[in-house]
């Protein structure tokens, strides 16, 4: 039965002389064995109380709530599994709604009024119908004149009741890491097979996009780009998640996982050391002088986000793993997790808005990207593709600080037929397109794609990088991110770049560098990787993924380690692993990754943010060009 008295357990907005006509409504749920609890609207210290002893008991928890001109019934919460508890529900209707009194779920939103005279009789039906097609769990159920319609609640990690705090010191420290064997998918080394089920087409889609409840608020169909592109939106995801394919159906689970891979970049449920210095970690802890640092005049200038980085700096960390022994390591929380601001914590949705608001202001020590965060459906494919990412972006940008010409792949010799259509595509945009090798000392298919326009008017060049196993991939990837960007309508007046061409200092933000490059005037910079040797896939990329596919013998691990062997070959042979992911990537299958590398060129964007002091990889590729003994910081990158 319900309770032990066989009645729902009210609460502060119901008197018990005014519930008897609700509690007939809900008789016939009366016989679920779970703890029901009914109230009017939504009182937070109460519902988790009611919750949490339902928890304590192990028992099931379905929770009534009754509104002016609804009743939501649900979700039913059941132990062990992901089901969200009615605090999720609250959460995340108030988040996606933009609700505001979202950050005040204390505040009830309920207002005492005569409400629907038809809402008993309704929620009898309801009742009747749901006895006899119970709830699963996590499902909820809303009530209204409209009928019968069913939500399903994932875990919230914002949830005050369900989800847990944690406040760690340095006596504590997560379990060792130890990496896993994984199956790979037929054909591609880095993706492992159990993980197909991800982009099976509307399989994530069906778990996750509720247009009320969320976690996913919708999907959006781009009809104006050159190919397939899907667009997801989640309320407390920093960025929509974009995929790209040949068919919609194929570009849906790729924006889902990407939205889900920009979820990863708050640490909204790991554990944060707060105002520690290197000193007082270092026995634990990356020392943040290998991750490249930023000159005086960099640091003094009014455009700079970052501040000095010194052993007694007081920051913030978070723990991610050493690759290779497995141990805990601390990074700091703005290496682990870009989106991290230290004036507000842990408290993402009002750092976001302070960001907005004044992107100056929330100064941090590293200004990081997005660049080598990764999602897959486990840790060790996730790093995995957090390496290959973090290659190609640091090959871009030791291939742009050289300014040396670059072998190039002539467009006449790529068959396969997805990259022939974007190249047309681009040549008939009015752009030649370029398809330059970039790989440096990581030994790995890097591709630069420059499209370059014809009159040497505006806009005049675009660029993008690419990176895979397969080279072939790799080149159909930087052709279509630069196909989108050569479609996209551009703004003419180009009275915004003429500061940054007087000045690069005014440079600031990401959308700043493909812009600065679109002007006529950095043509010829942009350009200067051209005029190099001709040469084929083959003859620059070898026996790519043949080599990949027999180091992994199989096993997504292999591949890894085979990755990992190539990063030490440069000199690169200390990784960490910060898991980005929260609870509610874990429940639907997904893990997020970060890969802090010392010695790997970081992607950072705005003129005084460039980290490149203190980088003796970037020192030994630029001896013997003109670029050598330039004064820090260099030109800006393109990259977009």
């Amino acid at each position: 039965m319900g309770t032990d008295t066989d009645r729902p357990n009210l609460g502060p907005g119901f008197a018990a002389d005014a519930a008897d006509e609700w509690l007939t409504a809900l008789a016939p749920l009366l016989a679920v064995d779970a703890t029901v609890t009914l109230d009017r609207g939504f009182d937070l210290n109460w519902q988790t109380g009611q919750w949490r002893r339902s928890a304590a008991d192990g028992r099931e928890h379905l929770s009534v709530r009754v509104y002016d001109d609804e009743v939501q019934i649900g979700p039913r919460w059941a132990p062990g599994t992901d089901a969200g508890c009615p605090v999720c529900a609250e959460s995340r209707e108030r988040s996606v709604l933009e609700h505001p009194l979202q950050a005040r779920l204390d505040l009830n939103r309920w207002r005492t009024g005569t409400g629907d005279p038809l809402l008993p009789d309704l929620l009898a039906a309801a009742a009747r119908n749901l006895a006899d097609v119970p709830l699963a769990p996590g499902e909820l159920a809303v009530v209204g004149p409209a009928g019968v319609r069913r939500h399903r609640i994932p875990r919230h990690f914002y949830c005050s009741s369900c989800a847990p705090r944690f406040h760690p010191d340095l006596d504590w420290r997560p379990e060792s890491l130890t990496l896993r064997s994984h199956p790979a998918a037929p054909g591609d080394p880095t993706r492992a097979a159990d993980g197909a089920r991800l982009v099976v087409p509307g399989a994530l889609r069906d778990r996750v996009v509720d247009e009320r409840f969320g976690p996913v608020q919708k999907i959006i169909l781009e009809s104006a780009a050159p190919f397939a592109m899907s667009m997801s939106i989640m309320p407390d995801a920093p960025a929509w998640g974009h995929g790209r394919a040949m068919t919609f159906r194929e570009a849906e689970p790729v924006g889902l996982i990407e939205l889900y891979e920009r979820l990863g970049g708050f640490p909204f449920d790991a554990p944060v050391l707060q105002g520690l210095t290197y000193r007082q970690v270092a026995d634990h802890a990356l020392d943040p002088a290998t991750l490249g640092g930023h000159t005086d005049e960099q640091l003094a200038h009014p455009t700079a986000r970052v501040l000095p980085v010194h052993p007694d700096s007081p920051m913030d960390w978070v723990w991610g793993h050493d690759l290779s022994t497995g141990r805990p390591v601390l990074v700091p929380a703005e290496i682990g997790f870009y989106q991290y601001e230290y004036r507000y914590k842990l408290n993402r949705r009002a750092a976001r808005a302070a960001r907005r608001a004044n992107p100056r202001e929330n100064r941090k020590h590293f200004y990081d990207s997005s660049s080598g965060c990764a999602a897959g459906s486990c840790l060790e494919e996730a790093a995995l593709h957090s390496l290959l990412e973090l290659a190609e972006r640091d090959a871009f940008l030791i291939a742009w600080h050289r300014a040396t010409p670059l072998p190039v792949i002539p467009t006449s010799t790529i068959t396969d037929p997805d990259s022939k259509a974007l190249i047309d595509l681009i040549n008939a945009r009015g752009f030649d397109v370029h398809i330059l090798v970039a790989t440096q000392d990581v030994a790995l298919p890097i591709v630069w794609t420059l499209a370059v326009n014809r009159t040497g008017g505006f806009p005049a060049t675009f660029h993008s990088g690419g990176s895979g196993a397969n080279p072939a991939t790799a080149i159909r990837g930087a052709l279509r991110e630069v196909a989108q960007l050569v479609t996209d309508p551009q703004d003419p007046d180009t009275s915004d770049i003429e500061p940054m061409l007087a000045d690069p200092w005014n440079m600031e933000e990401l959308v700043h560098h493909p812009r600065y490059y679109m002007h006529p005037a950095t043509l010829a910079r942009a350009t200067a990787v051209l005029g190099g040797p001709e040469t084929t896939i083959a003859e620059a990329f070898g026996d790519w993924p043949g080599q990949l596919e027999r180091a992994a013998a199989g096993d997504v691990r292999g591949a890894l380690d085979h990755v990992r062997e190539l990063y030490a070959a440069a000199g690169m042979d200390r990784m960490v692993l910060v898991d980005q992911s929260t609870r509610e990537h874990r429940d639907v299958g997904i893990s997020v990754v970060k890969m802090v590398v010392p010695g790997i060129l970081p992607m950072c964007f705005g003129h005084a943010q460039q980290r490149l002091l203190g980088q003796p990889r970037l020192a030994a590729a630029l001896a013997g060009t003109a670029q050598a003994g330039r004064p820090l910081p260099y030109d800006p990158h393109p990259f977009p």
